[in-house]
């Protein structure tokens, strides 16, 4: 276990270099370490497989990581997950995505630094044939800094998350289904502050990435200003349903049906003559064509209308009233449509 946390903290440590130290590391030092890894995740998988010899099923799915079955298995809600065979063959499919991102993020890192190096190198010698001036070249270098610094945060969270998961899988994998307990799953609806702080945070890291223009800026306002509306309408159907039933114990939950449609057909209905439809609609059919068409578009058009779109949707859903019977009649389609259900 301490080699594991030491492979993991190896990254850390390096994204907190300085520029001289982080120029100074040897790139065969990171070679290493990811050869290291591929050969410890190749010997994991086997010893998985060995110990799934009569799971046909499970066999399949740890011989499966050259293919997209590991995703189907991985990426879901784990509280959906009801029996032993679906708990492990979820934390495998998830240990398998783990190995396949810190290859991808270690081979990108390698060739990110053997960039920094050089960079540094020329700005050292004050060599600025590849750039207009050294300051440009110290702004280049500087960006490469922080993307290195990104990219070892990113390996040493998922190679952590990795060895979690395989001890997971270890321990339960041997388990009658009857001894079996899967481990409870924290409800992210309750933590509805610190989900629109999390929104404004990605929203604005991506907006600050290209400071001129951005072909996602749009699509993370889209999807910030969604989230925020589903948050905050959610917010009053529960005083709704609290007040009607005169209980505190019953909460609701939007399931797979509820898309995004729907956020904009509530919005619609419960702000009629409000301009906060139409907005939401261009910025939608705007993000769409800078998405497909891979445009970019200005991103003090995506900081504008983050700013006032969100003030405007938080003061209208603010001055809704949980009784409004506009509202009762959204909580009654969404339930007869199975896009919302009481828990």
């Amino acid at each position: 276990m301490t080699n594991d946390i030491d492979t993991a903290e190896f990254f850390n440590r390096l994204s907190l270099s300085n520029f001289e130290d982080l120029a100074g590391k040897n790139n065969e030092d990171i070679s290493s370490r990811l050869k290291s890894l591929e050969e410890r995740f190749e010997n994991d998988i086997q010893e998985l497989i060995e110990l799934s010899v009569c799971n046909k099923t499970r066999t399949k799915l740890l011989r499966s990581a050259n293919t997209v079955e590991f995703i189907l298995k991985g990426i879901v809600d784990e509280s959906s997950l009801k029996t032993q065979t679906e708990y492990i063959n979820y934390l495998i499919s998830k240990l398998i995505l783990c190995q396949k991102t810190v290859m991808l993020l270690v081979n990108i890192l390698v060739n990110k630094h053997n960039r920094f190096k050089l960079l540094w190198k020329k700005h050292g010698e004050k060599d600025n044939s590849y750039t207009k001036d050294d300051r440009y070249l110290f702004h280049i270098i500087y960006e490469l800094y922080g993307q290195i610094y990104g990219l070892c945060q990113n390996i040493g969270t998922a190679i952590r998350d990795y060895f979690d998961l395989y001890h997971k899988i270890k321990s339960n994998i041997s388990k009658k289904e009857k001894d079996f307990k899967a481990l409870p799953v924290q409800d992210p609806e309750v933590q509805v502050s610190e989900r629109i702080d999390e929104i404004n945070r990605e929203t604005e890291n991506c907006l600050l990435v290209n400071p001129s223009e951005s072909i996602l800026g749009l699509s993370a306002v889209i999807i910030g200003l969604e989230s925020l509306i589903i948050i905050k309408i959610a917010d009053k159907i529960r005083q709704h349903i609290t007040t009607k039933s005169r209980s505190n114990e019953i909460d609701i939950r939007f399931t797979s049906k509820f898309k995004t449609k729907d956020v904009f057909h509530i919005v619609k209905e419960l702000f009629p003559k409000q301009k906060e439809y139409e907005a939401l609609d261009k910025i939608y059919d705007m993000s769409s064509k800078t998405v497909h068409r891979a445009i970019s578009y200005p991103n003090y058009i995506s900081w504008g209308c983050f700013s006032f779109v969100t003030e405007e949707l938080e003061k209208t859903i603010r001055k809704l009233n949980p009784d409004d019977v506009k509202l009762e009649n959204i909580i009654v389609q969404l339930q007869n449509e199975e896009k919302l259900c009481l828990v």
